[in-house]
């Protein structure tokens, strides 16, 4: 069924360029800096489901059609839910049988997944990415962070950054492990995802998982506000050619970041009894991925279903 699905969505989307529009995502532009907030109003948690997908598609779509003669030199992030930049993908796409807007796999990119595609196409993008982080960004939701090229945090305890994907049977399959490994070492990128454990904001500044973090809300923006309005003065080819050099030492080949993709799709989730069940079990949990005990404290809540 998820096959027929999958399909069927790619002989409808061939013939559009544009996904279907949610209004999850509001922008603002100044000065050659786009200002972008998450808000899945579908969401309590700010979930990376369909809604906001498909919207962030559209917009990274948007972004590179002018390359480096676009107006936009610089795209800020952040997320006007107070708990969450984004709590993770919509963990429903996984679930044998399940049927929802949001395909698999990238109906433009087919060999990648829907997600996978989107997250590599903001490393993709001419203009410099950075993210506003002040509440929780886990599996994807951090995914989306390690997307982007720079990451700046409140401190504060409403900031909580994971890949849980291993608690579930998973692996980070959009380069979450991959990017981390090159931020924060081999051992300490095992040490977290392996336990499935959160980092707050200040530890991850002081080992390289966020850039900088901030005592205030205020500090924070004006912090970022003066950095993107400064490298906004300077070429987009400049711009754009430098993350080309970084990207080629630090960023996953494209083969092994599709073939790392594949493996939880397919082999740990959709074809593993095991990782049915504990979807199941997680949705069951989390009263389908709403607020709650388990969404905001997940690493604590989640050895739960094992017992």
């Amino acid at each position: 069924m998820v096959l027929f699905f999958i399909i069927a969505f790619l002989c409808v989307s061939v013939f559009a360029a544009q996904y279907p529009s949610f209004g999850t995502v509001k922008t603002s532009t100044s000065n050659g800096v786009m200002h972008v907030v998450l808000n899945n109003t579908f969401s309590e948690i700010n979930l990376l489901d369909a809604h906001l997908a498909f919207d962030l598609a559209n917009l990274i779509a948007r972004l590179q059609v002018n390359g480096t003669d676009s107006d936009i030199h610089v795209v800020v992030f952040s997320s006007a839910n107070p708990h969450f930049f984004i709590a993770h993908s919509d963990i429903n796409i996984f679930v044998n049988g399940f049927q929802g807007l949001e395909p698999l796999f990238d109906p433009f990119t087919p060999d990648m997944g829907f997600l996978d595609s989107l997250f590599w196409n903001i490393t993709q993008l001419p203009q410099a990415t950075i993210a506003i982080i002040e509440g929780r960004a886990r599996a994807a939701g951090n995914e989306f962070l390690m997307a982007c090229d720079m990451r700046f945090a409140l401190s504060s305890p409403e900031v909580r950054l994971a890949q849980t994907e291993p608690s579930v049977g998973g692996n980070p399959g959009t380069g979450g492990g991959m990017y981390l490994s090159n931020l924060i070492n081999r051992g300490r990128t095992f040490e977290y995802l392996l336990s499935a454990t959160d980092i707050d904001a200040d530890t991850a500044a002081q080992i390289g998982w966020v850039n900088r973090v901030f005592k205030t809300k205020n500090a924070l923006y004006d912090y970022v506000d003066k950095l993107a309005k400064r490298i906004a003065i300077f070429p987009l080819a400049g711009i754009a050619g430098t993350k080309q050099g970084i990207n080629a030492v630090s960023r996953p080949p494209r083969d092994v970041y599709i073939q790392d993709a594949q493996d939880v799709i397919v082999k740990l989730l959709i074809q593993s009894s095991l990782g049915q069940s504990l979807l199941k079990k997680v949705l069951k949990a989390t009263n389908n991925q709403s607020i709650g005990a388990f969404e905001l404290d997940w690493p604590n809540q989640v050895v739960q279903i094992y017992k």
